[in-house]
C-alpha cells in the first residue's frame, strides 16, 4: 500500500484536472449568446430595431426581451416591471424586429437560450442602445380672417415621444408679440394635430407684415418651421 503521503501527492494532479473538466463543462452549459446588432451603445436611429445574435452550437434560441432598465432577477431575467417587449422563438431564430415601434430612450436587450441536450437555461449579458428623440413636423397650414380679425394655424407633426409641446409665435420686426404653447401626449406612429388662433390686437394694422414661427419642443430638442405672414 503506498503511503498516505503518495495517495494524497496522487490524488491531487487528478482532482485538479476533474474540477478543471467540470469548470469547462459547466461554462459549455451555461455559455450563452453573442449580441451582433445593436451593439452595445449603439445609437440606434429608428424605433423599429432589428435585433440580431449568434449561439454555441449546444444552444437553441428561446426568447429575446427587451427592458428599460437593466436590472435583473437572481435568474439572469429582467425585472418585470422593467420589460418593455418580448420574443418567443419555436425555430431557433437568431433574428427578431418587435411589432411595436419603441420611444425614445435607453433599452437594454439579453437573449434566453436553452441547453440543447439538457434544455437547461441560460440568459446573455444585457446590452444596451439609445433611440434619440425624433421630431417631423408637417408644413403649417393657417387661414386667415379679416373680418374675425384672426389668423388660424393648423399644426401637424409625427414624433417618438409620450409628450411633446407645440409652440406657435407671432413676431414682428424680431419681437414676440404673441406666443402660445400646448402640452401635448403623443402616440408613436400616428400623427398628432393642434390648432392656434391669433387675434389681431387693435395696434397693429391690418396687412403688416409679420413672422409666424411654429415649433414641436421634446426632451431638449426641437424642429422649427417659419413662415411670413399678414396681419388678418
Amino acid at each position: 500500500m503506498a503511503p498516505a503521503a503518495d495517495v494524497q501527492g496522487t490524488m491531487a494532479p487528478r482532482l485538479a484536472v476533474l474540477v478543471v473538466a467540470a469548470g469547462v463543462l459547466a461554462a459549455e452549459a451555461l455559455a450563452s449568446a453573442t449580441h451582433v446588432s445593436p451593439p452595445p451603445g449603439a445609437v440606434v436611429p429608428t424605433s423599429h430595431p432589428v435585433f440580431t445574435w449568434t449561439l454555441p452550437p449546444n444552444e437553441r434560441s428561446a426568447g429575446l426581451y427587451v427592458a428599460n432598465n437593466p436590472d435583473r432577477n437572481p435568474d439572469g431575467t429582467f425585472y418585470e416591471e422593467y420589460v418593455v417587449d418580448v420574443g418567443l422563438f419555436a425555430n431557433d431564430e437568431r433574428q427578431y424586429t418587435p411589432a411595436s415601434p419603441f420611444y425614445a430612450g435607453q433599452y437594454w436587450w439579453l437573449v434566453w437560450s436553452t441547453d440543447r441536450a439538457t434544455s437547461q437555461s441560460s440568459y446573455s449579458t444585457p446590452t444596451d442602445f439609445t433611440i434619440p428623440v425624433a421630431l417631423t413636423l408637417f408644413p403649417v397650414k393657417t387661414v386667415r380672417s379679416t373680418y374675425l380679425h384672426m389668423l388660424v394655424m393648423s399644426v401637424r407633426w409625427t414624433a417618438n415621444v409620450r409628450g411633446l409641446t407645440v409652440r406657435a409665435r407671432v413676431l414682428r420686426r424680431g419681437k414676440i408679440i404673441w406666443q402660445q404653447a400646448q402640452r401635448q401626449v403623443n402616440r408613436i406612429g400616428t400623427p398628432g394635430a393642434t390648432s392656434f388662433g391669433w387675434h389681431r390686437p387693435r395696434g397693429i394694422r391690418q396687412g403688416t407684415r409679420l413672422n409666424l414661427q411654429v415649433s414641436l419642443l421634446a426632451n431638449g430638442k426641437s424642429k422649427s418651421r417659419a413662415y411670413a405672414v399678414r396681419a388678418p
